[in-house]
């Protein structure tokens, strides 16, 4: 349960005084930020899909510990949210089925359109380059010649001096696509609207806008655009609902025994990035308070 923000001192402020006051010289962010990020959706006994792609251990501690969130770290949040309004508000003018809920568990997809496969299912997604390679699968493949012409200065490790600069060549590895959350989202909605109203989609696919797109570390990556299309893989119907009946089971299960015990997955949680980085609730994890070096009982 989100109780308030972790100021930039360290401090913790509930969220109501954060909102009234601000506790220390100047805000962190501005007050209608800090007001979206302060938002969260009611939990009405039914679990989205984000709920379930995410590790049950996460979700459990997120709806049953209190916990406190770094206004910075929501900063991408907001800007994705707010592009999605703006593609939502022009999707309406244009006459597009747009943001359209599916049911009361909150799962809501960005888009219907048109493509020469038929009607398509689409995501919108403002991702860091690092992610958006491993979406696409782009490797080092090689590497040749700087086609400026350039040449190394002096000797190194990369080469003598006179030489030309060496650039990688990069190219997709379909066996090393990492987007299985995508994967399994798209197609758990694509499913559910053919439960659900009976509309059968023909092609699936993710609308990414890259955050460190044109900087170096993007192109490092072999990420040189701004924006991507990257198309989704339909997952059998039946593996998609055994996954998703197996994850709302240990939801609930967790939720009415009042406590879980197994830790996310490694998939779950990036390889414990997540835990490291980008879990709020890692403080009640035995997982996360290893990762963190911190002993104690769990949750």
């Amino acid at each position: 349960m989100l109780e308030g923000f972790l100021c930039p001192d360290g401090v913790t402020i509930k969220t109501e005084a954060c909102l009234d006051s601000c506790r220390m010289e100047d805000r962190c962010q501005e007050l209608p930020d800090l007001v979206l990020i302060s938002q969260e959706r009611e939990f009405k006994g039914v679990p989205s899909t984000t709920q379930l792609i995410n590790g049950t251990m996460l979700e459990f501690l997120k709806l049953t510990k209190p916990y406190y969130i770094d206004p910075d770290s929501r900063t991408f949040m907001v800007i994705g949210t707010r592009h999605h309004q703006e593609m939502d508000d022009i999707a309406k003018q244009l006459g597009m089925a747009s943001e359209v809920a599916l049911s009361i568990d909150r799962d809501i997809f960005d888009l219907i359109t048109w493509t020469n496969k038929g009607l398509c299912l689409v995501d919108r997604k403002v991702w860091g380059s690092y992610k958006v390679a491993k979406a696409l699968g782009i490797t080092k493949v090689g590497e040749q010649p700087d086609p400026s012409g350039a040449v190394y200065k002096t000797n190194s490790k990369y080469g003598k001096a006179g030489d030309p600069k060496m650039i990688p060549i990069w190219g997709v590895d379909q066996d090393k696509i990492d987007n299985w959350e995508a994967e399994l989202q798209l197609n758990r909605y694509r499913v559910l609207l053919y439960e659900k109203i009976g509309l059968s989609v023909a092609d699936m696919c993710l609308r990414v806008k890259v955050r460190d797109g044109g900087l170096y570390i993007a192109k490092d990556r072999g990420v040189f655009r701004n924006s991507y299309r990257i198309p989704i893989k339909f997952l059998p119907d039946s593996n998609v609902k055994e996954y998703f009946d197996y994850k709302e089971k240990c939801l609930l299960t967790a939720l009415k025994e009042g406590e879980w015990v197994l830790p996310c997955t490694a998939a779950e949680s990036w390889d414990g990035i997540r835990c490291e980085e980008y879990c709020d609730v890692w403080q009640y994890c035995p997982k996360g308070q290893l990762v963190h070096g911190i002993g104690g009982k769990g949750a």
